[in-house]
């Protein structure tokens, strides 16, 4: 069986040389230091392949967690722990033929073209099934904490016969179905398991159910979500640049009376126009607006991160950054073999950064 690991995120410039001063800059706002990254999986003990390396590098805001630009892609030549990058162009060998099945990445490139498919609207702007798989992948992360002992990115979302149907799971039924259909379709080319955690596959796919009672509430306070992800291991800083990713979300339980409702006016687009209104007192006309997000933007501790990333200037580019080592973090909780991932960036779309008018 095969399986992958995809360093990425939206955007397209490298990540970590503006880490450091977003940290600073959230510092600042906050008026207190930023906690330091606590490592997970087997890289609490030491990273020892060049991927665990890069994930470690990525967590630490020391090393890329972004993918390069277009029509391009990052090849590494390793010698020890040194590395050096170079472009080049992945020509994809056809699947079933054996250069396919002699590079762990080739069947890959045909799994994130049927997903570029599914994911995007005529124009190239995110669809309903698009919202659904980010949703889909951190319901399945996020079950986890430092003292649950089980769940995280094991996909026991999609294989798990009774988790799909909690309550907190609602409206993803029709995405775990289309995520069952990908893995049968290229089951026979030793994928064992496919979950999107924004173009990561994970490795110990699990059909046991992952603990209850670990991911947020919509009406709990900003202490609580603080907490409750704190005990995952991704701190305030972390946290607010997740919940960036309601920019693309839809509410269809939280009141059903507006069920369908965006979470900000460009649903289709994966901006920062969610933090900028967040701000505002009252929501634009047909935005919903969830408590849990109303609390963060006004609590002292994150509200400075809706600042940093409203900012017109440099608030894309900031919680480009902020996102992709969030989600990197996120995507492996619970992953305890990260250094026996493989680095599969070659294989990625290309980002998608104008719209037809």
């Amino acid at each position: 069986m095969k399986f992958a690991y995809f360093i990425t995120s939206a955007g397209a410039a490298l990540a970590y040389p503006g880490i450091s001063n977003l940290i600073a800059e959230l510092a600042k706002r906050q008026g207190a230091p930023t906690p330091p990254p606590v490592m997970i999986g087997d890289l609490a003990q030491r990273a020892t392949t060049p991927v665990g390396n890069q994930v470690k590098n990525c967590l630490l805001g020391t090393g890329p967690c972004q993918n390069l630009t277009p029509k391009a892609r990052v090849s590494m030549n390793y010698s020890s722990d040194k590395h050096s990058h170079h472009l080049q162009t992945y020509v994809t060998p056809p699947l079933g033929s054996l250069g396919c099945l002699q590079d762990t990445c080739c069947v890959w490139n045909y799994v994130q073209a049927d997903l570029v498919k599914m994911f995007t609207n005529a124009d190239g702007s995110c669809n309903a099934a698009a919202r659904t798989a980010v949703r889909l992948g951190f319901h399945d992360a996020g079950a986890w904490s430092t003292s649950s002992g089980a769940g995280g990115a094991d996909g026991s979302l999609v294989l798990s016969p009774d988790e799909i149907n909690r309550s907190e799971n609602n409206g993803l039924q029709n995405i775990r179905d289309q995520a069952l259909a990908l893995i049968a379709k290229y089951a026979v080319w030793g994928v064992g398991q496919l979950i999107w955690h924004n173009s990561c596959t994970m490795l110990q796919p699990s059909l046991t159910s992952d603990p209850t009672g670990l991911l947020p509430n919509t009406n709990s306070p900003a202490e609580q979500l603080i907490e409750l992800f704190g005990n995952k291991t991704i701190n305030f800083k972390d946290l607010i640049a997740l919940i960036g990713a309601h920019t693309t979300a839809q509410q269809f339980f939280v009141d059903t009376t507006k069920a369908g409702q965006p979470l900000d006016s460009t649903p289709g687009v994966w901006d920062v126009a969610f933090y900028s209104e967040v701000l505002t007192p009252t929501p634009p006309s047909g935005v919903f607006r969830l408590p849990s997000d109303q609390a963060l933007a006004s609590d002292p501790e994150t509200n400075p991160g809706f600042g940093v990333f409203s900012d017109p200037t440099s608030g894309q580019a900031n919680w480009n950054a902020a996102y992709a080592t969030a989600y990197v973090r996120l995507s492996l909780l619970g992953v305890n073999n990260i250094n026996k991932l493989t680095d599969c960036t070659k294989v990625l779309p290309n980002p998608i950064t104008t719209f037809p008018k």
